[in-house]
């Protein structure tokens, strides 16, 4: 990457990142209540929490100029995302991810995750990687960049990581269950902190052996998560940490990357040789913190719910008391960030009929 940057005379960081940015359409308690659209997938949701935390967030995507994509520009907007790197054309494609919040016969809450218009059963479009032939363009375009962060394994997200790495960034990856298993091993050797989630692991399973990486979480649901750090004897020693606590669970998705932003918010300033030699206290206290975002995040339905709602101090307020084992119910504040209702607009099978 091209390390003539533009942010020197800011102190904000920088993030660049690529993978699965989405239009999320949330459903919650049954299906005649209003969708609520907004802007996510895994790199979307990382990204758009480090923007509402204080960074510049560059997310790399071909989205396809459509509906969906407009909802999804607009609100990435609305949080401050760079959209530089993100193209609008007719060979791009705009995902879309319908999520269902339900209560059972008890009263309890969960969520599930579907690929099919819900008024129509018609597929909804997918992702597509950023081309690799495009790589050597961009490079000269991005900013020098702190933290470079995938979630996807295709030969331009991985030449990207490459290309970080040796500039000097702090590759973080985040593998899906869809990862390509021919760069799946160019995807860890690039990355200084792999993180993945337990039921991710079949297909990936390289990863917990891997000797690269500086850090490796495995984020293990409501029981927490464990990790293990790699010292000069290349020796790893896992350890658990409990997750936290909170008043009321609304609806846990989006949790792991709210952990993935707190763990980059806390450990994305340091330059990889001090990322090697910071203590096990420094890191503990960094997966804390991204454990406590998880844990803020379960109050509110939809992946980013809480960021409509509240402002940025009663977040930091929220995730320290968290981080003091507090639990009293989430705050909600007088902030105007309020997320609407609309109609639904993700699918192209239902506009071409209306």
């Amino acid at each position: 990457m091209d390390h003539r940057s533009t942010t020197k005379s800011s102190p904000k960081p920088v993030v660049v990142g690529t993978g699965l940015v989405a239009l999320d359409v949330v459903i919650a308690d049954n299906v005649t209540t209003d969708p609520i659209l907004c802007a996510g997938g895994t790199c979307g949701n990382v990204l758009t929490a480090l923007a509402f935390l204080g960074w510049h967030s560059y997310p790399i995507a071909r989205l396809r100029s459509d509906a969906a994509s407009k909802r999804v520009i607009e609100d990435l907007k609305h949080w401050g995302v760079k959209l530089d790197f993100v193209s609008l054309s007719d060979c791009g494609s705009t995902p879309v991810v319908v999520q269902h919040i339900r209560k059972n016969s008890a009263g309890e809450r969960s969520h599930s995750f579907s690929r099919k218009c819900p008024a129509c059963g018609a597929w909804l479009p997918w992702y597509k990687a950023v081309k690799a032939a495009t790589i050597p363009d961009l490079s000269t375009r991005l900013p020098k960049a702190d933290v470079f962060y995938f979630d996807r394994t295709s030969r331009g997200a991985v030449t990207l990581a490459q290309n970080a790495r040796k500039a000097g960034s702090i590759v973080m990856f985040e593998p899906s269950s869809e990862s390509d298993p021919s760069l799946f091993a160019d995807a860890l050797a690039a990355a200084h902190i792999v993180k993945v989630a337990s039921d991710r692991l079949r297909g990936n399973e390289d990863l917990i052996d891997a000797r690269t990486p500086l850090l490796l979480i495995e984020t293990l649901g409501a029981q927490g998560l464990r990790y293990a750090v790699k010292r000069t004897s290349g020796r790893r020693t896992w350890k658990t940490l409990p997750a936290f606590r909170v008043a009321q669970v609304r609806d846990s998705a989006g949790a792991g990357d709210w952990c993935t932003a707190g763990i980059i918010s806390s450990l994305g300033l340091l330059s990889p040789e001090k990322l090697a030699k910071t203590t096990f206290e420094k890191i503990q206290a960094a997966l804390k913190h991204g454990q406590a975002m998880a844990s803020w995040t379960c109050q509110y339905d939809g992946a980013r719910g809480g960021m409509y709602v509240s402002s940025k101090d009663d977040f930091e307020r929220a995730v320290s008391n968290i981080l003091k084992g507090k639990t009293q119910p989430a705050e909600k504040s007088s902030t105007s960030n309020v997320r609407k209702k609309a109609e639904p607009v993700w699918c192209d099978c239902c506009l071409a009929v209306t």
